[in-house]
């Protein structure tokens, strides 16, 4: 019995062993000898992490048919390795197996990021760096407050319309440089308050370079907003942005100043600049992913006589997305803003907002691109401003098409 128990601990410290020497080998970069090691792992062989070292270090030699292959035994242990797949898609594409290149990509496209993150882990990881990503959303909801007052909310129900795309496309022979655009549309018409109708619309372009796990893009920005039945404002804005991949960790930071100007005689006091800063943490975990974000947004009037627009915000949000099953996924996200205002309220204190926001989405996937879903957001503003309380409900649901 005792050496049953002796051979099953020895057996399980080899089985240990084998990876941790196959990592310090890959570290040093010392990579025949890391799959050298691999490859006498013949007790270790269900183990996806085993293979992924020994496709790396494939890779990092230039044995593309070797690291291929290795990939390939990282998914069939592993049908959610992310970092395999997207490998795997960069490897059938320089090797011209251009159908297994793009199925890969189709299959990676299923993974629950919105068109810019996708495009933005795209680039960080080397896929083809000429593509488009697009989105278009028409969906029907109810708002409990479309007006946001704390004393006569108007409630009424609405559809909406919204469409963004990416295109990007490398500069020429300039290795790792890349234009791209940006453009976003939105449109929500309310049965029953159209003074509320709202239309935005917005166009980015810019120039940026993507190096071995990141990527620096800086674009320069025009949008506009069409309300109260009024040409509103528009805002011209730089937003550089730095993109980092470390594993299954995506870490995107971003800079931006904009500036707004109102279109309207009335609200021409209300003109501002404003200063952003931010930083957003994406970890994968197969299919899923869960984020925070970080947000400080300082705005400055432009028109001496305006103090009381001046103010700051910080925004802290967090969510997760997890997929139930390969047609059911689900997404649940808080946020939480704390605005300091300028202008003087009761007993001559400084404004001050504490913005909750809860927000629930399921998706079902009707085919590859087609997402039927349903959400329900619940806000509360608490403020010692008494005119800026207020609570309401938007739940929705819809049709999107992602390209």
């Amino acid at each position: 019995m005792n050496k049953l128990i002796y051979l099953l601990l020895f057996s399980t410290i080899t089985l240990f062993a084998s990876t941790k020497h196959v990592q310090q080998y890959y570290d040093a970069k010392k990579y025949e000898k890391a799959i050298k090691e691999a490859r006498v792992s013949k007790n270790e062989y269900s183990n996806p992490q085993l293979h992924l070292l020994w496709a790396k270090s494939a890779e990092a030699l230039g044995r593309l048919d070797e690291a291929m292959s290795a990939y390939e035994r990282v998914i069939m242990l592993d049908e959610d390795n992310v970092d395999a797949r997207v490998a795997l898609a960069k490897i059938y594409n320089e090797t011209n197996r251009l159908a297994l290149a793009t199925e890969t990509k189709k299959e990676l496209d299923n993974y629950q990021l919105t068109p810019e993150q996708r495009l933005s882990l795209g680039i960080i990881k080397g896929e083809d760096i000429d593509k488009v990503k697009a989105q278009v959303k028409l969906s029907l909801g109810h708002d409990t407050n479309i007006n946001v007052s704390a004393d006569d909310a108007n409630s009424t129900l609405f559809s909406r319309l919204s469409a963004n795309a990416s295109y990007i496309n490398e500069l020429g022979a300039k290795k790792g440089w890349y234009g791209r655009g940006d453009m976003k549309l939105y449109y929500q018409n309310n049965t029953d308050a159209h003074l509320y109708d709202m239309f935005v619309g917005g166009l980015d372009i810019g120039a940026g370079y993507a190096g071995d796990g990141y990527s620096v893009y800086v674009p320069i920005g025009y949008s506009f907003i069409q309300y109260l039945d009024v040409n509103m404002l528009d805002q011209i804005s730089l937003a550089p942005k730095i993109n980092f991949i470390i594993d299954d960790l995506i870490i995107n930071t971003n800079v931006k100043y904009a500036q707004r100007k109102y279109k309207q005689s009335e609200h021409k006091s209300m003109d501002d600049t404003s200063f952003g800063l931010g930083a957003e943490l994406f970890y994968l975990m197969g299919k899923d992913f869960s984020y925070v974000n970080f947000l400080y947004e300082s705005f400055s009037a432009d028109n001496n006589g305006s103090s009381y627009i001046d103010r700051d915000a910080i925004t802290l949000s967090a969510g997760i997305n997890h997929n139930f099953s390969k047609d059911i996924v689900t997404k649940f996200d808080y946020r939480y803003r704390k605005g300091l205002y300028d202008d003087d309220v009761a007993s001559g204190e400084k404004r001050e907002d504490d913005y909750h926001q809860f927000e629930f989405k399921a998706s079902h996937y009707l085919e590859e691109k087609l997402e039927l879903y349903f959400s329900d957001r619940y806000v509360l503003n608490k403020s010692n401003y008494s005119e800026s309380d207020y609570t309401k409900n938007i739940a929705m649901f819809g049709l999107s098409l992602n390209y």
